[in-house]
C-alpha cells in the first residue's frame, strides 16, 4: 500500500479506534448500502467479497453479518499488507459461520487471487493509496460486470467542518510545543509529506474512479462524532502521528498527541469533534 511497517508501528495500530461504536456504526452503513444491489444475485448462488486493507477484521465481521442477516451464502476474501494485523483478523472471527480466506498482499496481487467478484470492500484506507487511479483499475477488472466496489475516507477534503478545523489545529500546535519543551532533541521534518495527508476532493474520486472504468459513482458524507478518548486512540495511530508530527518518534508523538488532546478541547470548550466521513458506492461496468 505504500507505507513500510515495522516492529515499532505494530504497538501503534488503528484497533483501538475502530473499536468505537461511531466506527462500527459508520462502517456498517457502507456495508449495508453496498450489498443492497446484490439482492439480485440467485438465492443459491455462493457470492465472491473483497475485503481490501481488512486490517484486523472490523469491516470483515460487519460484511460477515450483513450477508448472514440477507441469507446470502457468501466466500470472503480478507487481504491485507500486515501479517501482523491478518493474524489478530483471523483470531478475531474465528466461529463466525461464513468462509473467509486470509491473504498477504495489496490492490496489485488481486488478479492472482481472485475474479469475478461480486463486490469489493476498500474501507477507511484508500487516502493512504499514492497511485488511487491504478488502483481502482486494478480492481475494476477483478470484479464480475455490475460488480460493486465500495470505499470510505475520513481524510479528504471536506471531512474537517470549521470546528473541527480550529480544533486540529490547536491539537498539533499543543503537540508540538510539548514536544519542544519535554523533548527539546526532536526534530521534527518540515519537508515531510505523510501519504495520509494527500486529501482529494468527493469530486476528485468521482472522476477518478469514473475514468478507471466504473459506471456509476455514488458519494455520500455522513457526519460523525468522534469522542475525546476516540481522538486519543486515533492519536496513537502509528500513519496518524507520522501525519501529525512528522519525523517525531512514534512514541513520543503518541504521548504528546495523547496528552494534549483534552487541553486543546478544553481550551476550545468542546467534549467531542464532529468529523465528515466520505462513502462511495461504484458499479463496474
Amino acid at each position: 500500500m505504500g507505507f513500510f511497517e515495522t516492529e515499532e508501528t505494530h504497538q501503534f495500530t488503528f484497533e483501538a479506534f475502530a473499536s468505537y461504536p461511531f466506527y462500527t456504526a459508520i462502517n456498517r452503513s457502507l456495508v449495508q448500502q453496498a450489498l443492497a444491489p446484490l439482492v439480485t444475485r440467485p438465492p443459491d448462488a455462493t457470492l465472491t467479497i473483497v475485503d481490501m486493507a481488512c486490517g484486523t477484521g472490523a469491516v470483515t465481521r460487519l460484511i460477515a453479518e450483513e450477508l448472514a442477516r440477507r441469507g446470502h451464502q457468501a466466500r470472503i476474501l480478507a487481504v491485507d499488507p500486515s501479517a501482523d494485523a491478518l493474524q489478530r483478523a483471523q483470531k478475531g472471527l474465528e466461529g463466525l459461520g461464513v468462509q473467509v480466506d486470509f491473504f498477504q498482499g495489496e490492490a496489485g496481487d488481486l488478479p492472482t487471487l481472485v475474479h469475478d467478484a461480486d463486490a469489493v470492500f476498500f474501507c477507511n484506507a484508500i487516502h493512504l493509496i499514492a497511485d488511487k487511479r491504478a488502483t481502482f483499475r486494478q480492481i475494476a477488472a477483478i470484479l464480475a460486470p455490475g460488480g460493486i466496489f465500495a470505499c470510505n475516507s475520513a481524510f479528504y477534503t471536506g471531512a474537517n467542518v470549521e470546528s473541527t478545523l480550529r480544533f486540529s489545529r490547536l491539537w498539533i500546535r499543543r503537540a508540538v510545543q510539548w514536544l519542544r519543551k519535554a523533548y527539546p532533541e526532536v526534530q521534527l521534518s518540515r519537508e515531510a509529506k505523510a501519504i495520509a495527508m494527500q486529501w482529494l476532493t468527493p469530486e476528485e474520486y468521482g472522476s477518478l474512479l469514473k475514468e478507471s472504468g466504473f459506471s456509476r459513482v455514488e458519494t455520500l458524507q455522513e457526519r460523525v462524532v468522534i469522542s475525546l478518548d476516540g481522538l486519543r486512540d486515533l492519536g496513537h495511530y502509528w500513519l496518524f502521528i507520522e501525519g501529525a508530527l512528522p519525523g517525531a518518534p512514534l512514541a513520543l508523538g503518541a504521548a504528546a498527541l495523547g496528552t494534549t488532546v483534552y487541553q486543546a478541547c478544553q481550551e476550545l470548550g468542546m467534549t467531542e469533534v464532529p468529523r465528515m466521513w466520505l462513502q462511495i458506492i461504484a458499479r463496474n461496468g
